[in-house]
Formats: C-alpha cells, structure tokens, sequence
C-alpha cells in the first residue's frame, strides 16, 4: 500500500514538472506577431499605398515589381508612426522607371503619408561636338592688339606710348564658330596725361584666325 501511495506521488511530481515546463516554454515565445507587428504591418500598408498610387499613374496595363520590403527609418521613427523608404520597378510596354517612396506611417490608424519620386537615370545626352580648335599658327595677338590700337588712336588722336602687356593675354573658345582673345595695356591719352590702362577683347574665327569685331575698354 506504501509502495502503491509512493508510485502516486512520484508520478503526480513528473506530471506537475512537465507542466510547468511546457508553461515556461510558453511562455519563452513572444505572443502571436511580437513586437515587430506593428513594423510589419506598417511596411504592408507603406507598399499597398505605393503599388495604389503606381499602379493609378496612368491608364493601361502597368507592372510592378517590389523586390524587397521597404526599409524602417529609426531615426526619424518614433512610438507614433514609422518611416519606412522602399525601391521599386515601374513598367508599361517598353517604357520602364525607377520609383523610390517613402512613407509615414501613423501606428494607431496605419493611415499612411506617402512621397513618390521618380529615380529613373536620365537618358545618355549625345556628346556636344567639340569646338573647332583655332588654328594657332594664323593667331597672331598682334593682329588683335593692331585693333586695339586703331580704336585708341580714334578715341584719343594725340595718344601715345601705347603699350602691352603680354602676361595679360588670354585665349578661350566658348562656342564652335567664335574665339576670344583679351588682354590689357596702358597708354597716354595726351601729351603730358598719365598714363590710362585699358583692357581690350577680339572675337575671331577659329578656323583661320580672322578678327571679326573688337571691343575697347574703358
């Protein structure tokens, strides 16, 4: 009878430790969803509104490819609402664009705030033609500095000492069909006035060097 009532309890024991292990074990695992559910829900409201608001972009046919979840923002993401930021592919026909979105997502209502921007590279721009470049051995500065010269002698008709300085030439080409050449020099305007600096500009051809027009200052 000992032995029957000893087998009992031992028994009783074992079943009550499994119980309580099986409760620990549950209770070990996070409850159903856990504390990423609102995350996941919020990246599925974020997408659903994105691929809504693709798919409604224009009339026909489109395709669109998610190929990975959008990603929380933590740093601008607060107990309130998420901010998540996702990828996507827009297609229609031939036609395909690269999406990027983001979303606000408020956690009480998952009512979302969503910003599209279309990322799409744009298209590969044909090379603009190089300007022509000048030919250098019909350059000559002193065919600029000639003009130069004759506008001073018609603005001034006493002027003298007309000098150049050579360290202040300079050459660009901002367009195929026109050159400039600049430079600076001082001259007297009368006789017995101090010397007056000025600068002066050419637009020449590239292709031979010719000196269209030229200007004077000041």
């Amino acid at each position: 009878m000992n032995t029957i009532s000893t087998f009992s309890r031992l028994r009783a024991s074992v079943v009550a430790a499994a119980f309580m292990g099986l409760a620990f074990a549950a209770s070990a695992q996070p409850a159903a969803g856990g504390a990423d559910a609102p995350a996941t829900s919020a990246a599925q409201a974020c997408e659903r509104e994105a691929r809504q608001a693709l798919a409604g972009r224009v009339a026909g046919a489109v395709k669109l490819t998610f190929n990975t979840a959008p990603e929380v923002r933590p740093y601008i993401s607060n107990e309130n609402q998420t901010v998540l930021r996702g990828v996507a592919r827009w297609q229609r026909g031939t036609e395909v664009r690269s999406i990027q979105y983001s979303c606000t997502v408020d956690l009480a209502s998952f009512k979302v705030g969503l910003v599209i921007r279309d990322a799409t590279p744009a298209p590969a721009e044909t090379p603009a033609r190089a300007p022509a470049e000048p030919d250098l051995s019909a350059l000559s500065p002193a065919a600029c500095e000639s003009r130069a010269a004759a506008a001073l002698k018609k603005r001034w008709p006493r002027v003298s000492e007309i000098a150049f300085d050579p360290a202040t030439r300079s050459f660009g080409q901002p367009s195929a069909g026109i050159a400039i050449f600049r430079g600076n020099g001082r001259a007297v305007p009368t006789p017995g006035a101090p010397h007056t600096f000025f600068a002066f500009e050419c637009e020449i051809d590239p292709r031979d060097g010719w000196v269209l027009r030229s200007s004077l200052k000041p």
